[in-house]
């Protein structure tokens, strides 16, 4: 009897100890409706699967980077919101291309990034090329605005999407996740969680007991699940190992030298667009420019041609033209020529919230220059009779007509420690530049940012507050998250 106990007893053990080594972990990234975490968890949790929720309820910005060094391996990786160059939805927290990537160039989060089998990225647009649907490039521009993104931002992933130069929104997502077996996504708009879920219950209903405990589904059930959908399934190649890139940033100057003349080669110079605008100032970049006449018009005439094929986007254009004066490919007249150029396509419509927000970050970035000074006498009298007028003079560094300080204004100057009590004694004394007074003497990030919330709260609820107004609020939020939900508001809830 006590043999059958003892071997009992170690039978148990042993099947203790081979679940703990079989033990898997789901990560999620919900951003919105948790639907599809629901089935994951549903399905695979009975096989062993731990699941574990990275995104906070909180609008702590740092949480990807606290995920990445706390998070144990994830087997599967599931992200779930609104997707259009970053992910985002009912929650403050977002999560974008540019953070993605620096963890994947810098190793910040092999966890997260590296050992996860599948990655399921349920958002549109996740595993885009610039395949043309049904929106144009300013369409689709203007519905990233709508839903709230940054005018930069904005503009960058229409670009990403619709524009053919730099890489597509597939291209990044196979090279950030380019140690998995299988990725996941859509190639235009994608189901709600609400669709998308019963869409994954009959995947998984098809998926055998291999693939739940590698990929968590297979491919053949996923396209045959979401065959009325933009679904994609690819598996990670070559293009996310790009050496290329890698050896024109090596120490060794005469690979580096190689590498980058193989990049300005007129073939290579859109594809690479993303790489040149990053590493501009790489100092072997300059060099071969200047000293290679035939190569220096090469760059010449494709960033021009990739000026032109920008119109519309004026964050882009800008930047191209920053590349060809720092490369000294244009001068300094060129130069200013062509940023009035820029101004000018924007005033020859109506100033309305996206053209202020473009004129804005223009006149900000050129004030070195004075920018809006540049302009001639009828697009300065538009500038000034809009109603972004004195915004606009605002963003150029220019004064704008004086009025009556208001009593969170006063408070703020005689009462420096007493910032919240200013606001919130006074809540139908606000104005912008309190508010910005306030916000920017509070360390705190969440919390300067609830200050700009009860602004905006205040100052709309006693209905003195506008469009411009509001786009300057906009300006002084510092999470990301509620600059996106303060642009929607701005849009949608602001005459």
């Amino acid at each position: 009897m006590k043999i059958n106990i003892f071997f009992m007893g170690m039978a148990t053990l042993l099947s203790l100890s081979i679940s703990l080594a079989q033990a898997k972990t789901i990560c999620t990234m919900t951003f919105n409706s948790s639907d599809e975490k629901q089935v994951f968890q549903k399905n695979l949790s009975p096989l062993g699967y731990d699941l574990i929720e990275l995104v906070p309820d909180n609008k702590d910005p740092t949480w990807f980077k606290k995920s990445c060094a706390s998070t144990k391996s994830c087997d599967i990786l599931v992200v779930s919101g609104h997707f259009g160059g970053l992910f985002f939805g009912e929650k403050a927290s977002t999560l974008s291309l540019g953070e993605l990537t620096e963890a994947r160039e810098k190793f910040l989060c092999p966890n997260i990034l590296d050992k996860a089998k599948a990655v399921y990225l349920m958002g549109c647009n996740t595993l885009s090329y610039k395949t043309p649907d049904h929106r144009s490039v300013n369409d689709y521009l203007r519905v990233l605005v709508g839903d709230g993104f940054p005018l930069n931002l904005a503009e960058e992933v229409a670009a990403s999407r619709y524009l053919n130069f730099g890489k597509s929104m597939a291209e990044f997502m196979i090279s950030i996740f380019n140690k998995s077996q299988m990725i996941v996504g859509f190639e235009s708009t994608g189901p709600l969680g609400a669709d998308a879920a019963p869409m994954l219950q009959a995947a998984f209903n098809k998926s055998t007991l291999s693939d739940k405990n590698t990929t968590g589904l297979s491919r053949d059930a996923l396209l045959t699940a979401f065959r009325d959908t933009n679904l994609r399934v690819v598996k990670p190649y070559s293009i996310s190992q790009d050496k290329l890139k890698e050896d024109a940033l090596s120490k060794d100057d005469q690979v580096a030298t190689i590498a980058w003349k193989t990049i300005l080669q007129s073939q290579n110079i859109s594809k690479q667009y993303d790489f040149i605008i990053k590493n501009q100032n790489d100092l072997r970049l300059t060099k071969i420019i200047k000293e290679d006449s035939e190569l220096a018009q090469n760059v010449l005439e494709k960033m021009l041609s990739i000026y032109h094929l920008s119109t519309g986007l004026s964050q882009i254009q800008v930047r191209v033209v920053h590349f060809l004066k720092l490369q000294d490919l244009i001068n300094q007249y060129e130069y200013e020529d062509t940023l009035i150029q820029i101004s000018s396509s924007i005033l020859a419509n109506e100033i309305d919230y996206i053209s202020a927000d473009q004129l804005c970050s223009l006149f900000k970035e050129f004030r070195e220059i004075n920018l809006i000074g540049l302009l001639n006498k009828d697009q300065k009298n538009k500038i000034k009779r809009s109603l972004y007028g004195n915004t606009l003079l605002k963003c150029a560094g220019l004064p704008t007509p004086l009025h009556a300080q208001k009593k969170a204004a006063l408070c703020l100057k005689y009462r420096t420690t007493y910032d919240w009590a200013c606001l919130t004694e006074n809540p139908t004394e606000l104005d912008v530049e309190s508010c910005d007074l306030a916000r920017s003497r509070n360390n705190d990030l969440e919390n300067a940012d609830d200050m700009m919330w009860f602004c905006y709260s205040k100052m709309s609820e006693n209905h003195y507050l506008n469009r411009a107004e509001c786009l300057e609020l906009t300006h002084h939020f510092s999470i990301l998250g509620n600059q996106l939900k303060m642009n929607w508001n701005c849009l949608n809830r602001i005459q």
